[in-house]
């Protein structure tokens, strides 16, 4: 199963997805590209549930899990 946890002001939100159902891949999809729209960073969920370094740009079901977080924006 694949996971996509979005990070803003409301909290924590997942979105789960089976790499094996197309549909489920592509409404994932559809979320994750419209965040990167929105100015959100992906990145892959790295060993002990820690963000990895590793930013994604571009969507793939089987990746496993992923954090979606804002931009940061100064002030």
């Amino acid at each position: 199963m694949g996971e996509m946890s979005i990070l803003d002001s409301t909290g924590d939100t997942k979105v789960i997805w089976d790499p094996d159902n197309e549909d489920e891949c592509e409404a994932a999809e559809a979320q994750f590209n419209t965040l990167k729209k929105k100015g959100y960073q992906a990145f892959e969920v790295g060993k002990k549930g820690r963000k990895s370094d590793e930013r994604v740009d571009e969507f793939d079901p089987d990746l496993g899990k992923l954090i979606m977080v804002p931009a940061m924006r100064g002030g």
